[in-house]
């Protein structure tokens, strides 16, 4: 901060917020006209030089530095200022340190971006209902040297509070000038207004990556701690109560928090209260608190609960507004394990596409469990993939994806495949499914594949804008190399049936079953091979684009079965789920020499052999699977009869 004698702001750090101030801003973080949602307004273009707006309007009463303000403009250099009669020009796209001559007064900044590129707008909106309304201005998908980065200065009513949000970077930001001028002698901004401060979101064009910086006008009070979060399962079973509260805290006084009570609420009922004490939480530091009294719900179904501290140090929280934490969770009878959907875009005409797909294939995969994987060939750069076709070019439009490499995982996590990792990966497969996808059968016969599968809700889910997608790909690929040094590829996407926009879900009630019957055709699609295709099918919720569950299942050629009529074929395969060892136990109708593969989810084969004595009647052989990770695998067994596959699962 600058040297003033009395500070007028003050500012509190929430550096791993997860979430944006409030959690009033739910919106994804796109460009204008390539995913931003369209309630934004746009009211400042780019422009080669810095420029400012047109003068704006404040939505709703706004103090600065304790004077009413009715007005700002920005500048496409990361200035808002409300001196809007100011003749000093817009800022440079090189950040200084504040306070700066170069910079107007009264105004907010995040000097060193740069409002340049096609696609580097300022935009507009105001959350919430009065009196508790914010006013977003968001420099969307604005450049620093090579990358991208979006922030927002949010003006809050009542409080007159001002925050500047960091919400997206694809490279590491280092040279920033954050804070509030006053004039041209007196500033409140980070690291001492010096132009050196570090972005610290990542690509997640969802809040949970972001950090915010909040600026509160006055002095720092005592007592002030705020309820920032919670660690409690969105979903719980019920038959595990009770359940722990436990919420997450930050001391924003000057004293140093050394006891403070706990209390939670539940549907706005009694407040069930308790004490932690012999902490010591300096300023801006955080706490975890564990309620001493668990919590019991009486039936299954959706509840709100608050949290909040209070009495701290003894003494009462100076400041109110920020001491409650909302949030809900679904009390539910038995939930699943989720199968986690990785939705891939690239081209073979795309040379970043190469680390993307190194690193799904030889990191990734090897490396987690419980998934399924689409790759949707693209049409660019250049001519694109020859095998990008109508349902993977919408599909990419369908996420307002405007480059590639990018991945979707569930619908929720949007980056590039290379910078994906198995605790990314995890931390969105670990979330419960509440849903089974059961797939019966899945053959082959001439160009066409049938498939029979059954979706079971395992609870009601609100609205009706949900739709399954049956997805034809093929394991692997040859005939669409391209120019990026690529010679195979795999998981790529043949057919969507019926079109990429899936089949509509009028409701999702617990235990009423979808019933799945369905052809699809493949003669005019790119498949290489018939007997290299898998079937993944997906439920997802348009709303808010979340893939509730997926599964996928090999295609076997028509009149592949576990057994003939006459009984031959594989009897039993044990134990199932199995971890060291499986025995496989078939009959054949003579004296003959059979072979038999066990294979991955991907087709691949990971064990094979023969068995030369196979006697008419039973035989049975051990497999040894201490070697591979667990999974779901397919024991397939070739003999004179026929050709027959039976499932089974390693566990660890």
């Amino acid at each position: 901060m600058s040297c003033a004698v009395h500070s007028q702001y003050y500012i509190n750090n929430y550096t791993a917020a997860g979430m944006n101030p409030g959690n009033m801003n739910t919106d994804t973080e796109y460009p204008v006209g390539s995913g931003l949602d369209a309630s934004w307004t746009t009211f400042h273009n780019p422009s080669a030089s810095p420029s400012w707006s047109a003068n704006q309007t404040i939505p709703f009463a706004f103090n600065f530095n304790g004077a009413a303000e009715t007005q700002f403009k920005v500048s496409n250099s990361g200035c808002l200022t409300f001196d809007v009669s100011s003749v000093v020009a817009a800022p440079s796209f090189t950040s200084v340190s504040l306070p700066s001559a170069t910079v107007p007064d009264k105004s907010v900044c995040i000097l060193g971006l740069s409002g340049t590129g096609a696609n580097d707008y300022v935009v507009k909106k105001t959350f919430g209902s009065a009196p508790n309304r914010q006013h977003w201005i968001f420099f969307t998908s604005y450049t620093n040297g090579s990358g991208y980065t979006y922030w927002s200065i949010v003006l809050e009513e009542t409080t007159n509070n001002i925050y500047v949000v960091d919400q997206r970077n694809s490279t590491t930001l280092s040279t920033l000038a954050i804070g509030i001028q006053v004039n041209a002698t007196t500033a409140y901004a980070l690291n001492g207004g010096s132009n050196n401060v570090s972005a610290l979101a990542g690509t997640d064009p969802t809040a949970a990556d972001n950090a915010y910086y909040e600026f509160v006008f006055g002095n720092r009070p005592n007592e002030d701690m705020a309820a920032v979060g919670e660690s409690v399962p969105s979903y719980l079973v019920l038959s595990q109560a009770p359940f722990n509260i436990v919420a997450d805290f930050r001391s924003f006084g000057a004293n140093s928090v050394t006891s403070y009570g706990i209390n939670y609420a539940v549907n706005n009922g009694p407040a069930v209260t308790g004490t932690i004490n012999s902490v010591n939480v300096a300023t801006q530091g955080a706490t975890t608190g564990t309620h001493p009294t668990g919590w019991t719900p009486s039936a299954i179904g959706i509840y709100n609960i608050k949290v909040w501290a209070d009495n701290i140090n003894g003494n009462a929280d100076a400041v109110n507004y920020n001491d409650t934490f909302y949030f809900a969770v679904n009390v539910v009878d038995t939930l699943t394990i989720r199968k986690s959907c990785m939705e891939v875009f690239t081209s073979s005409t795309c040379g970043p596409c190469v680390a993307g797909n190194t690193n799904m294939d030889n990191n990734i995969v090897p490396n987690i469990q419980n998934y399924t994987i689409i790759k949707y060939q693209q049409d660019f750069p250049g001519s694109g993939d020859p095998y990008a076709n109508t349902e993977s070019v919408n599909r990419r439009g369908y996420y307002g994806i405007n480059s590639i490499p990018r991945m979707e995982i569930d619908g929720q996590w949007d980056g590039n495949a290379a910078g994906l990792t198995v605790p990314i990966f995890n931390s969105y497969q670990q979330i419960p499914a509440f849903m089974e996808i059961g797939i019966n059968t899945a053959y082959y016969s001439g160009t066409t594949v049938t498939v029979s599968a059954q979706i079971k809700p395992l609870i009601t889910y609100g609205g009706n804008n949900y739709r399954y997608h049956v997805v034809v790909i093929e394991n692997q690929t040859t005939g669409n190399v391209g120019t990026n040094g690529e010679t195979s590829f795999n998981q790529v996407m043949m057919n969507m049936h019926p079109t990429e926009t899936g089949t509509a879900i009028t409701s999702l009630t617990a235990l009423t079953p979808i019933n799945i019957n369905v052809n699809v055709p493949m003669a005019t699609t790119n498949v290489e091979q018939m007997s290299d295709l898998m079937v993944v099918i997906f439920v997802q919720d348009n709303d808010t684009k979340e893939i509730l569950q997926s599964e996928w299942i090999n295609v076997v050629p028509n009149g592949v079965q576990d057994l003939d009529e006459s009984g031959n074929g594989i009897n039993n395969l044990y134990p199932n789920p199995a971890s060291d060892q499986i025995t496989m136990q078939y009959s054949v109708s003579e004296n003959q020499q059979v072979n038999w593969t066990m294979t991955n989810m991907m087709g691949q084969t990971v064990k094979q052999g023969e068995n030369e004595s196979a006697n008419q009647g039973k035989n049975q052989f051990d497999v040894n699977t201490a070697d591979l990770p667990p999974g779901v695998y397919f024991m397939n067994l070739k003999t004179n009869d026929g050709i027959y596959s039976q499932k089974v699962i390693i566990s660890e």
